[in-house]
């Protein structure tokens, strides 16, 4: 999990309240499906869908591979929406204090409930109601994260992590 799925806003050695958010945010409405009814199989799957996927290789494939070199947030959605055939959601971190460009914090695509393919993380013009907007602003107060505005982005290498 520390590999895989690690918790890229809190840097400690202790990221179990993280995967506890994550299982009581996101795993408990996907328990509503057979296949994700608990921790195990919910992150066991999460996982196996991470390496099938293998977003890694996908975007090297367009050129685009953490380094310390800005990339076009247009670059990553055409190549995933090439590769996929379904648009991705990429959030960011927002820029600190003095830096103007935002850092790729996560890359969601997204599963269908029923049998977990591949759709789009938001339908095209599709319009968030006030509700939504709010509850994302908040979230991202919060989290730290937003998804990316165009333009110019971060995709730092990773850093050590201590297993």
């Amino acid at each position: 999990m520390k590999i895989y799925w690690p918790d890229v806003i809190h840097r400690s050695s202790n990221r179990s309240q993280f995967w506890k958010h994550e299982w009581v945010k996101h795993g408990t409405c996907a328990a509503q499906v057979d296949a994700l009814n608990s921790e195990k199989k919910y992150f066991g799957k999460s996982l196996d869908l991470y390496k099938q996927i293998d977003l890694n290789s996908v975007l090297q494939k367009f050129g685009i591979k953490p380094s310390i070199n800005y990339y076009q947030l247009a670059d990553f959605k055409d190549a995933l929406t090439r590769i996929y055939g379904v648009v991705p959601k990429i959030q960011c971190l927002m820029p600190e204090q003095g830096e103007s460009v935002q850092t790729v914090g996560q890359i969601e695509l997204c599963f269908t409930k029923e049998d977990l393919h591949l759709r789009n993380c938001t339908e095209p013009g599709e319009q968030l109601s006030s509700r939504q907007e709010a509850w994302l602003a908040m979230e991202a107060s919060t989290h730290g994260m937003m998804v990316c505005e165009d333009g110019p982005i971060f995709y730092p290498p990773p850093t050590k992590t201590q297993h």
